[in-house]
């Protein structure tokens, strides 16, 4: 991570800074401070939302005695979804579908205690399957959980146990950018960090005007950039989540070596890992 002095001059109200004419390409000069639209920023239209996570089986029919279930975690609209698709493997038909959270690290919970019974029909016969996208809330009492959320669900068999991994990306609001005084305040009193190496990168996400994008369309927000000497590109994020944690992120590049380091700084630090890593995987996406 680059010193927090040199962070000042490149969030400072210098003249060192250069914001983007509206409608120019590119992030030229010491560093480029993005406009609320990231349009004005790159000369092109706004970011495409985020693919939909492919859902994977979480209950094999072999332990759900067959029942299967496949489970992804959306984000839509502000709002964190369950996508959740039940298939009947059995000879009998299944019905009475109800699930529970266990506690978690978001404090997600369903809307309402029948939510998934809303969004699937009262019987699955033999063969049969469906898809429904449940809401969910962060009104429960959040836990540390690695970003994992143990589940129970219910038919009219028994109760069958199983858990999935919720993305932090899924969990950000779309009001997390930061000012740039702001960031630089808080970044230099921070000391705490989580920090991980990346090595395999694309060239597609060495570059700056692809990656940016592609992070703002996760409400992963863009601050500013700052090119060092020897060719490395220092970028500068932010993020909140839905119930309001504040995080800041730096990714440094190598373009053409296909490495970069992620740093990520909270004041509250239960989802700095989780964001580190967040991030690091859509560096090697």
């Amino acid at each position: 991570a680059p010193s927090a002095g040199g962070l000042a001059d490149l969030l400072g109200l210098d003249d060192e800074i250069a914001a983007p004419a509206a409608g120019g390409g590119g992030m030229g000069g010491a560093a480029s401070l993005a406009p609320p639209g990231m349009a004005d920023l790159f000369g092109g239209p706004p970011a495409p939302a985020p693919a939909a996570p492919s859902a994977k089986v979480v209950l094999p029919p072999d332990r759900g005695e067959g029942m299967q279930v496949r489970s992804a975690f959306v984000a839509q609209n502000g709002r964190v979804f369950q996508q959740i698709t039940i298939e009947n493997h059995s000879p009998a038909p299944l019905s009475g579908f109800a699930i529970q959270y266990n506690k978690n690290s978001f404090g997600l919970v369903p809307e309402s205690p029948g939510a998934l019974g809303q969004v699937m029909p009262p019987q699955l016969a033999p063969g049969q399957s469906h898809t429904g996208l449940m809401p969910l809330t962060a009104t429960g009492q959040p836990q540390d959980s690695k970003g994992h959320v143990q589940m129970a669900i219910k038919n009219n068999v028994k109760v069958f146990y199983f858990q999935d991994q919720c993305d932090v990306l899924a969990f950000l609001s779309a009001d997390g950018r930061v000012e740039r005084g702001a960031f630089l305040e808080q970044w230099k009193s921070i000391a705490q960090e989580a920090a991980l190496d990346v090595q395999g990168i694309g060239p597609a996400n060495e570059n700056v005007d692809s990656l940016c994008p592609k992070l703002e369309a996760s409400n992963v927000f863009f601050i500013a950039r700052r090119k060092l000497d020897g060719g490395a590109d220092m970028l500068y994020f932010s993020v909140k989540t839905l119930n309001g944690v504040v995080m800041l992120a730096e990714i440094g590049l190598r373009p053409g070596q296909g490495m970069g380091r992620v740093v990520v700084k909270a004041q509250q630090t239960p989802y700095v890992s989780l964001l580190a890593e967040s991030l690091k995987a859509k560096l090697l996406s």
